[in-house]
């Protein structure tokens, strides 16, 4: 097999290399016009600043110590790009880039696909093509236009992909994420802000704000910041420590949010905790509510469990196995099998229940309940009960 040795700033032509190609900084090379590609039988190895003009075939590329630019297609077993002294060094491919395995000790930018199982890169990387990896490694940012497929992601910058990203086991992000599309990945870790249009995940923790159009959550989806789905979510956990909003038809069995929160019409819950204000949309469903703050809701809140506010309660009409409030309720009617209104707190609307519970000082309205107790100074409008067990203090009108 013959070597072929380009030297510094030498120009010259190559239709076929039959053994490895040596090549110099400053030197191009033109592919012949009569091959669709120059096939190297045996390595590329080249170092400094070099051009190819035109697609090449190669067993493995190593180069170092500039950049290495190739304006067609490449196909290699391996591609190691090294960096030297005198800075960055950086792969450019203007066509497809295929290969079993990647290295990079600076950047690399392919202008259209990238298809490598093995990829580690220590710089930056640019795709605008679609992409298909495994074990994707980049410790700088790494940005991809169209579609990414991979097996494992792990980048040390920004991530974004303009259209869907599927990764079958793990996406891991020390900076922002933003994805175009649809995000399905089982595990997600995101250190800094994450946008992303269509959420499919087991498990995704994210330190910044969230931001998705819709998300299919299986077990949890931790945002350390504020988090905004415009449409709906299904999930088993969403925590949020900032402030969350979340659209119609949203189902979540466990809501915690230590900021404000709002959902839209027809949401399903289990158990909700807000340390903060809790707006609701019309018909919602619940079991467990607990908020200490505010909470208003519109149209039909209905809960299978228990209402537990530490503030105010406002809404239209509210339905629940227990109510139970300290501050204030404006309602039109609230109805529970068990009503327990806390010391000197203000009620406005009527109250059904079995049994109702108004504390010391509180200010009431109507009340129709099978059994009523009313503690000391209480005032209340006409109270409609099989029994009536009042405070002689109390004042109210027995209907």
């Amino acid at each position: 097999m013959e070597k072929i040795v380009v030297k510094d700033d030498e120009q010259i032509e190559l239709s076929n290399v039959d053994g490895d190609l040596e090549v110099h900084d400053g030197a191009i090379i033109n592919v012949s016009s009569k091959v669709d590609k120059l096939v190297i039988n045996g390595n590329l190895v080249s170092k400094g600043d070099v051009e190819i003009n035109g697609s090449i075939e190669v067993k493995e590329i190593i180069h170092k110590n500039g950049y290495l630019e190739i304006t067609g297609d490449v196909i290699a077993e391996r591609i190691k790009i090294r960096n030297g002294g005198r800075g960055g060094s950086k792969l450019i491919v203007g066509g497809n880039l295929t290969a079993e395995e990647t290295a990079i000790d600076g950047a690399l930018i392919v202008e259209k696909d990238f298809n490598c199982p093995q990829v580690k890169i220590m710089g930056s990387c640019a795709v605008y093509g679609n992409t298909n990896v495994e074990t994707y490694e980049v410790s700088g940012s790494a940005k991809h236009e169209l579609n990414l497929n991979a097996t494992e992601v792990d980048i040390s910058g920004s991530f974004k992909v303009g259209e869907d990203a599927i990764i079958k086991e793990e996406l891991e992000v020390s900076g922002s994420a933003k994805i175009g599309g649809m995000l399905d990945c089982p595990e997600v870790e995101v250190g800094g802000s994450f946008v992303c249009n269509n959420l499919i995940t087991n498990s995704t923790d994210v330190s910044g704000s969230a931001k998705t159009s819709t998300a299919q959550v299986g077990d949890k989806l931790n945002v350390s910041g504020s988090y905004k789905c415009e449409g709906s979510i299904i999930a088993a956990k969403l925590s949020v420590s900032g402030s969350s909003k979340v659209g119609d038809d949203s189902k979540i069995e466990k809501l915690s949010v230590s900021g404000s929160s709002r959902a839209g019409d027809n949401c399903k819950f289990v158990d909700v905790k807000v340390s903060g204000s809790l707006g609701l949309g019309a018909n919602t469903i619940a079991e467990n509510i607990n908020v200490s703050g505010s909470c208003s809701s519109s149209g039909l809140l209905r809960l299978s469990e228990k209402l537990q506010i530490s503030g105010s309660l406002s809404g239209d009409e509210i339905e629940a196995g227990e109510i139970s409030v300290s501050g204030s309720l404006n309602c039109e009617i609230a109805k529970a099998d068990l009503i327990n209104i806390g010391r000197d707190s203000r009620v406005r609307g009527k109250l059904f229940g079995g049994t109702v519970i108004i504390g010391d000082g509180a200010r009431v309205e109507d009340i129709t309940a099978d059994e009523v107790e009313l503690g000391r100074k209480v005032r209340a409008g006409v109270v409609e009960a099989g029994t009536i067990d009042a405070d002689p203090s109390a004042k109210y009108t027995k209907g």
